[in-house]
């Protein structure tokens, strides 16, 4: 697959609003996953399979938007079909991702209405998404589809489907844009740029990272518990160890590591086994000292989760001045004396 010309770049950044270094940075991993130009229909979903491991069927979902996303019908995403998708997500264009979801979920028509029928087998196919086998069965052992049938009541009854037997394109963006739970729900559920070393899923492991930042104040000059360093993170398992992995990207804040929030990061790693311990630290100076709470670890395809109660200060200007931390689960791990 060539190189693409100034002409071709150029077209790319009018069409998707993408940044022409962004669009080379796609264009270099597309080019490197995909050598023959295209993606087919068979590793979207695998893609779609190894970020949700554990739905209950990641396949239907998957196939609706690829079938929206494949304007030419050959069961393969070219690079501008697949840049499209780039656009809509890395984008804040809450629009745009509505507009694109609703032609997905009306059978790839922008202009024509949503009926509540269809639309009743769509909810279905994005809880089939979302949720996961443990999700089948209630606490308290009763079965969940009455969970789901109210979660589908709930989303019907919020579009305005209980006078009415279908919804237009406009209303459909309207009524979500209104309702922040809404359009959670309803906005294209995406599978981001993996973080992965070598840019390939086939057999990792989906890990979720957590570290919530905790809200002492130093002792001696008051200043919050954030830092804006560089944080980077080692897994130990118990038959293998990540490598550094650098911690950014975090789901949950545009700035990560602030004071008292808590950062999500997805990682998908070869399979280490039994979480054994990890490596915590990053590279500030002493302005930029950093208090972690705590530290989770789940493993989404396995579904086991490893607590690390970190609760301490990482400054280099304070405490034992270590920015630098050994962690086992379970056990805090305390200052150097």
């Amino acid at each position: 697959m060539s190189s693409l010309t100034p002409k071709e770049l150029n077209q790319l950044s009018e069409d998707t609003g993408l940044s022409k270094l962004s669009i080379q940075d796609w264009h270099k991993r597309f080019t490197h996953d995909c050598p023959s130009g295209s993606l087919s229909k068979e590793r979207y979903l695998n893609l779609y399979r190894a970020y949700y491991p554990r739905a209950r069927n990641s396949d239907g979902y998957a196939q609706m938007f690829f079938t929206t996303f494949d304007d030419d019908r050959d069961q393969a995403l070219n690079f501008r079909e697949f840049l499209r998708i780039v656009a809509i997500t890395q984008g804040t264009d809450e629009k745009a991702k509505l507009e694109i979801a609703f032609k997905a979920y009306n059978r790839n028509h922008l202009e024509n209405n949503l009926s509540r029928k269809h639309f009743r087998s769509v909810i279905t196919t994005i809880l089939d998404l979302v949720e996961t086998p443990d999700d089948q069965e209630e606490e308290d052992g009763s079965n969940n589809e009455e969970k789901r049938e109210k979660i589908i009541e709930w989303t019907l009854r919020c579009l305005g489907f209980d006078d009415k037997n279908e919804i237009s394109r406009k209303e459909f963006v309207r009524r979500c844009k209104d309702d922040a739970n809404l359009y959670e729900f309803l906005s294209f559920h995406c599978v981001p740029k993996p973080n992965c070393p070598d840019g390939d899923l086939r057999g990792k492991d989906k890990y979720k990272i957590s570290i919530k930042t905790g809200t002492e104040g130093k002792k001696l000059i008051g200043n919050k518990s954030g830092t804006n360093a560089n944080v980077f993170l080692i897994v130990h398992g118990e038959t293998a160890n990540s490598e550094s992995i650098q911690l950014q990207n975090s789901h949950t804040h545009k700035d990560p590591f602030e004071h008292g929030h808590t950062d999500i990061f997805t990682q998908f790693l070869p399979s280490l086994g039994e979480i054994k311990g990890a490596t915590l630290w990053h590279t500030g100076d002493k302005n930029q000292g950093w208090y972690v709470d705590n530290l989770l670890i789940t493993n989404e395809t396995l579904n086991q989760t490893t607590y690390f109660p970190v609760q301490r200060w990482l400054d280099s200007d304070e405490y034992d001045k270590m920015t630098k931390v050994e962690l086992v689960p379970d056990q805090p791990p305390g200052y150097a004396q």
